[in-house]
C-alpha cells in the first residue's frame, strides 16, 4: 500500500472514529430530553437514503429514512429520566475505497421516568458511504446482546 492511501486510510479511519464517537454521544443525553440533534450530521439525509435494523423489545423495527428514525426513536426516549451509553473497547473499522463498516458493542441504560432502572447492551454494525465527500451514515444494524 502506498503512502498516500496508508494517509488516506489513517484519516478516514479518524474520521469514522469521531462520527462513531458523536452518535454514541447524541445517544447519552443523560438527564436531557433525546432530540437526536445532530443525527443529521451522521446520517445520509435523502429519501430512502438509509436502512436501520433493530430489535426494539420483541419486535423488529426496520426504518428507512432520518425522519423515521426521529419518528420511531424521539418518543420512545421520552419515557426516561436519564439515559446514557458507552462503547465497549472493541470498535472495528474496515474501509474499502467509498464505503467502510464499523462493528461494536455498547453498553450503559438508564433510568425510567417512574424510576426504574433499565440496562442495556448491544451489537452494532454501521455501514459508512462516502457520499459528496464525507462519511455518512447509510446502514444500522442494533441487536441486543
Amino acid at each position: 500500500m502506498n503512502t498516500n492511501i496508508k494517509s488516506q486510510t489513517k484519516t478516514d479511519e479518524t474520521e469514522i472514529r469521531q462520527l462513531t464517537e458523536k452518535w454514541r454521544s447524541i445517544w447519552s443525553p443523560k438527564d436531557k430530553p433525546f432530540t437526536g440533534e445532530g443525527l443529521e450530521n451522521i446520517f445520509a439525509t435523502g429519501e430512502k437514503e438509509i436502512v436501520v435494523f433493530d430489535n426494539y423489545g420483541s419486535d423488529l423495527v426496520v426504518l428507512h429514512s432520518l425522519q423515521e428514525y426521529l419518528d420511531t426513536w424521539i418518543p420512545a426516549m421520552q419515557n426516561f429520566s436519564y439515559w446514557e451509553v458507552q462503547l465497549e473497547d472493541n470498535l472495528e473499522i474496515s474501509i474499502e475505497g467509498d464505503l467502510a463498516v464499523t462493528t461494536f458493542s455498547f453498553a450503559g441504560g438508564g433510568k425510567s421516568k417512574d424510576g426504574k432502572e433499565a440496562k442495556l447492551r448491544q451489537l452494532g454494525t454501521h455501514m459508512w458511504k462516502r457520499l459528496n465527500g464525507e462519511w455518512r451514515l447509510v446502514h444500522e444494524h442494533l441487536t441486543a446482546g
